[in-house]
């Protein structure tokens, strides 16, 4: 368990985001890369959850922090970078780790379409499986200096405990 802990920690330190300003209230850099960070808190649901002795309900709270970078494409198409780390579970008193990294599009500043890895150190299966593909789709809406993502989540698993989960937050 220490060594999965140390391997995400890791993982997570050694990968670090672009530098470069709130793409939200429109202010570039002159490389034309933007970033977007901030809190993320939402509902994560585990299919067969029921079926695992470790979690009480599949039915999960989820909260974490995202970070966002996004190239400017010149008009209406951006490419997009996003990290996320979350802990699921905190109500059934288990503390369940998770990260992802994906790439993507972002569509006129707002629609977000993106892929990529999720790792975690929990496997209701108890398999080994600790990295999947996760898939997602999101609008961020500008708020003044803030911005409000709305992202809907999903990752599949092979032995069929796919993760579905639903977030929202604030970025500065």
């Amino acid at each position: 368990m220490i060594k999965k802990l140390l391997a995400c920690v890791i993982g997570l330190a050694l990968s670090t985001s672009a530098i470069a300003d709130d793409h939200a209230v429109s202010m570039r850099d002159s490389d034309d890369w933007t970033t977007r960070k901030g809190l993320r808190f939402g509902y994560n649901y585990v299919s067969g959850g029921e079926r695992s002795d470790k979690i009480i309900s599949p039915h999960m709270f989820a909260i974490g922090f995202e970070s966002q970078q996004t190239m400017s494409g010149g008009d209406w198409l951006d490419l997009l970078f996003v990290q996320n780390v979350t802990i699921s579970g905190l109500e059934q008193s288990l503390v369940i780790p998770s990260a992802n990294v994906l790439v993507g599009f972002e569509i006129n500043d707002s629609l977000q379409l993106a892929v990529g890895a999720n790792a975690t150190i929990y496997d209701p299966a108890d398999d080994n499986n600790y990295v999947h593909l996760v898939s997602a789709i999101g609008w961020t809406q500008a708020a003044g200096h803030f911005s409000v993502p709305v992202h809907l989540i999903y990752i599949p698993d092979v032995n069929e405990y796919w993760r579905l989960a639903v977030t929202t937050g604030v970025n500065w």
